[in-house]
């Protein structure tokens, strides 16, 4: 009889916990999806913009004779349709990242919903226990059901710091990838300022594996900071640089490489910050999960001994 309720218990305290994050981390997704709800709307707005530029250039307009005149109107179509197409991907992006926060948010209600009935199941165990207590007496059962109650919380605990530690190595991973094209982006930066620009008449192209790389460190960063958030380590983890924004206008003309330069410098050294960040809360997940394990131990030694005696 103990043996069952000690396992009942056991498993309820794990899924009691795992409700109890799952509602944390509901409400973490919730805020996010808010967020960047708000953020593509401006983004879809701004697209919208840079449609109108090419449209007003693609009409027979003051606009378009003006630039005519003045001999830019390849260059300036080329670059309003180059803008038009960055903010499309922008758009792009972040509807794609606003339905995995939805899908997300989806399976974590629908684990909800299955949990939904294990307070009540964990109250029957609880009753149960009471009536064992009561019918057969004596300290060391009621200790060894505690200790089911403690080993279910600890093993919840374990999993879900594991689920942080592997966030955290993806986010290692994504940062490093993004200071690695942060990089290759710098050293190609100096070799056009050697050609006198030749290499970026246009927005370069080999910016564009920054912006990607850039992109899925945010995506990792989100995810650990969810994860964090489960275990009770939530902290900022610094700022993601984004897409490199080639200068136009006079800034293209007088400025271009110096104002590239500029950003490059300022991602790589956010990048290296956010990877000290993310590599200090690998070294707190694992702290954390080596105590969990010693005291999951000392619980399981504790339950030997009370069943060996």
């Amino acid at each position: 009889m103990i043996e069952n309720i000690e396992s009942r218990l056991v498993e309820l305290a794990g899924l009691l916990r795992e409700a109890e994050s799952l509602r944390g981390r509901h409400a973490e997704l919730d805020r996010r999806h808010a967020e960047l709800a708000a953020a593509v709307a401006e983004l879809r707005q701004s697209w919208a913009g840079e449609l109108r530029d090419v449209e007003r250039l693609e009409s027979v307009s003051l606009s378009r004779v003006l630039a005519a005149l003045r001999g830019a109107y390849a260059e300036e179509m080329s670059r309003e349709q180059a803008e038009a197409d960055a903010a499309r991907y922008r758009v792009a992006e972040g509807e794609s990242r606003l339905a995995a926060i939805q899908a997300e948010r989806e399976a974590v209600e629908a684990r909800l919903t299955a949990l939904a009935d294990v307070p009540a199941r964990f109250a029957a165990a609880i009753d149960d226990k009471e009536r064992h207590l009561l019918g057969n007496g004596g300290p060391q059962v009621a200790r060894l059901l505690a200790l089911a109650e403690e080993r279910g919380r600890a093993e919840a605990e374990l999993r879900e710091l594991h689920e942080a530690g592997m966030a955290a190595d993806a986010a290692l991973g994504a940062l490093g990838e993004l200071r690695r094209q942060l990089g290759l982006a710098s050293s190609r930066q100096t070799t056009d300022n050697l050609l006198g620009g030749a290499l970026s008449v246009a927005r370069p192209s080999w910016l564009d594996g920054v912006g990607w790389a850039a992109s899925n460190a945010d995506r990792c960063l989100a995810m650990l900071h969810i994860e964090l958030t489960d275990v009770g380590l939530a902290q900022p983890l610094g700022n993601v640089p984004r897409a490199i924004a080639r200068p136009d206008g006079l800034q293209a003309v007088f400025f271009s490489n110096m104002l590239i330069r500029e950003q490059l410098t300022r991602a790589s050294r956010d990048a290296d910050a956010s990877l000290q960040l993310v590599a200090g809360v690998r070294r707190d997940v694992a702290l954390r999960a080596e105590a969990v394990r010693t005291r999951w131990s000392a619980l399981q030694s504790e339950r030997h001994h009370l069943m060996t005696t």
